[in-house]
């Protein structure tokens, strides 16, 4: 009997191979996909909170929300906007638009960076100069202190007065604004995500 010495592999065995690292990759980046999922809501949550606890400390300190204080105390919050709060007319819950949450936020930064009277932590917010982050917008967002110093990826530095701020889509990644509503019965502002 010939002693037969094989060299190499049989087509088969190349595509058991092939068949099995495609399996593996679909296993892992499905994993990685649903981690940077997870992390892109756990980072949402965490800015959501930041903006609400530091609109709260601004309040206990000046006795007003920071950006509608005044209109919220006077009463011109009391209209209903857009048809009011989810489009339904509901004049006891003010949904503030994406120019008065900015306003709010820049207001809360400005509180926090140049008068150093430290309201929320600055470093955490994700931020964007381009995309106003209303549903159904692409734009990219980048971490505060990225947007400040500049780096490879903003290619120039940002004003505090160019941002727009918001939180990163759990979907894609993509920036959005947080969602602010003004109970007028309660007088308490709540933050969320869109």
């Amino acid at each position: 009997m010939a002693n037969m010495e094989r060299k190499g592999f049989t087509l088969i065995e190349l595509m058991a191979v092939i068949a099995i690292i495609g399996i593996l990759l679909g296993i892992v980046t499905t994993s990685v996909a649903g981690a940077m999922k997870y992390a892109r809501g756990q980072k949402a949550n965490a800015l959501v909170k930041c903006v609400k606890e530091g609109a709260e400390n601004y309040r206990a300190q000046k006795g007003k929300y920071p950006g509608i204080g005044d209109r919220a105390q006077s009463g011109a919050l009391k209209r209903s906007n857009n048809e009011g709060y989810n489009n339904q007319s509901d004049y006891e819950q003010y949904e503030l638009d994406g120019a008065e949450v900015r306003s709010v936020v820049r207001e809360l930064v400005e509180e926090s960076v140049f008068r150093a009277n430290p309201m929320l932590d600055v470093s955490a917010l994700f931020v964007s100069a381009k995309s106003t982050g209303e549903p159904g917008t692409k734009g990219v967002g980048y971490d505060f202190n990225e947007a400040i110093h500049g780096s490879e990826r903003t290619k120039e530095k940002m004003k505090v007065s160019q941002m727009y701020f918001g939180y990163p889509e759990t979907d894609r990644g993509w920036f959005r604004r947080f969602r602010m509503v003004y109970k007028n019965s309660t007088g308490v502002l709540e933050v969320g995500r869109q």
